[in-house]
């Protein structure tokens, strides 16, 4: 399954960061940890050593001594308790877990009060595990014994701020990758706008359209592409002029010995066999005419020929059926009451439906009934001539074959302006002998190329990644 070019490029670029962040993940995360603890040990190690410095300031006034720790505490987490020599709590209750975790630790070392002041000795900060978290104390002297400030750092209020910084962190990690998918959005337009109008072009060009050409932008390499297809079309050009102008000079230089022929065919004296050249001069010259016709097809029509189907259906109609009343032949014509658009010019159609009547008419005995039918369809027409004669093979649509002595080229005319409207030629309604006596010639018009063109288009996008 294809992908787009774009589509790789916004792939490479958010997976690389993907790859960044998540290799960047387990370092963050163990810091983070680390830092979140760190933070509460420090902010419960300060909450301690102010509730024991209260205490060695001789404050021990259970009120006062109250207040100080709803104070303390009203600022948030960690929450401190202060434990007196009697084991009377001041502050929220320890729970009987963390209240004996916290009384294993060995007698303190109290720091020596060698400047003589009033205040008491306090100890350094001493940090414990407790169930569900770890405590901070610190211990001060008193009068009535040795107190201490706990201060608990719970696990669930670590946590809590855990999951802000994690999301925190997370919400960093999705700008990231926006950043990165943003960058890879604009850097893929970049590239696959020119490749889009260099397909585009490419596609122009297989169309015929020959003078379009491509937008020389984008970075070098894209740029050396639109560059070289330019210069590709440019000689596409001069040999397809080169072609048709050595096509038109043969053809033209052919006609003198034709004329030569003729003359001396106009000599003999009268009878079957100067009739006989004489029918196969006329042919002749009428496909050297129509050579010379399509060597200058390009340049007198253009690459995007038109006509309207019904006007030159009916006119061609029109004009073989006098003859098929001299041969007393039931001619039946059917065609719509509009236009009907296709992709050609009025003579090469009208070159086609010549060669199908003219094969009907050749071929078939006098009095032998036909019918011409337009068919308007959503990809153009069909064109459907038939006949009531002993019928055509199937090999007959083969270049130059022919079963009944002429040159096989009327069928294979006929197909040519078919397949170069996008469609084809086919003969149906095979009897049990495998004879067609119909032929359909498949026309397409200018919107379903349109159509197929933008299809195309879409295609060689898609190709380009």
């Amino acid at each position: 399954m294809r992908t787009r070019l774009r589509t790789r490029i916004i792939a490479l670029a958010v997976g690389t960061a993907s790859l960044v962040v998540a290799l960047a993940v387990v370092p963050i995360v163990i810091l983070l940890h680390n830092q979140a603890y760190s933070a509460a040990e420090q902010r419960a190690t300060f909450a301690a050593q102010s509730a024991a410095d209260y205490l060695s300031a001789g404050q021990h006034n259970p009120d006062l001594l109250a207040s100080y720790i709803e104070r303390i505490n009203g600022r948030g987490d960690p929450s401190v308790t202060v434990v007196l020599p009697d084991g009377t709590q001041v502050g929220p209750r320890l729970s009987p877990g963390i209240a004996a975790a916290a009384e294993q630790r060995p007698g303190p070392h109290m720091r020596a009060d060698h400047d003589r002041d009033t205040l008491d000795e306090v100890s350094g900060p001493y940090t414990d595990p407790v169930p569900r978290g770890r405590a901070v104390q610190v211990f001060t002297r008193t009068p009535g014994g040795v107190a201490r400030a706990v201060a608990v750092v719970s696990d669930a209020s670590v946590r809590r701020t855990l999951t802000t910084e994690y999301a925190v962190g997370g919400a960093i990690a999705l700008g990231l990758l926006l950043v990165a998918w943003a960058a890879a959005e604009v850097t893929g337009r970049r590239l696959v706008r020119p490749l889009q109008r260099t397909a585009r072009t490419a596609v122009a060009l297989r169309d015929g359209d020959l003078s379009a050409r491509a937008p020389v932008e984008g970075p070098e390499e894209v740029a050396d592409v639109a560059v070289e297809l330019n210069a590709l079309a440019a000689r596409i050009g001069e040999l397809l002029t080169q072609e048709r102008e050595a096509a038109a000079d043969l053809s033209h230089r052919l006609r003198t010995p034709l004329t030569s022929v003729r003359l001396a065919v106009e000599g003999l004296p009268a009878g079957a066999a100067r009739d006989d050249l004489e029918t196969a001069l006329d042919r002749l010259e009428r496909q050297l005419t129509q050579v010379i016709r399509a060597a200058r097809r390009g340049v007198r029509e253009g690459v995007h020929p038109r006509c309207d189907a019904t006007g030159v259906t009916s006119a061609r109609v029109a004009f073989w059926r006098p003859l098929a009343e001299d041969q007393e032949r039931q001619l039946t014509v059917d065609v719509p009451g509009q236009e009907v658009v296709v992709r050609t010019t009025a003579d090469d159609l009208a070159a086609a439906l010549d060669a199908l009547i003219e094969n009907v008419i050749a071929h078939t005995a006098e009095g032998t009934a036909f019918s011409v039918s337009l068919i308007p369809a959503s990809y153009g027409a069909d064109l459907v001539v038939r006949d009531e004669g002993p019928g055509i093979p199937r090999a007959a649509l083969a270049r130059g074959r022919s079963d009944r002595g002429s040159t096989g080229l009327g069928l294979d005319i006929a197909r040519s302006v078919a397949e170069a409207t996008g469609g084809r030629l086919d003969l149906t309604d095979p009897d049990a002998d495998g004879l067609a006596h119909a032929v359909v010639l498949r026309l397409h018009s200018d919107e379903p190329s349109a159509v197929s063109t933008r299809a195309r288009v879409r295609h060689s996008q898609r190709s380009l990644t």
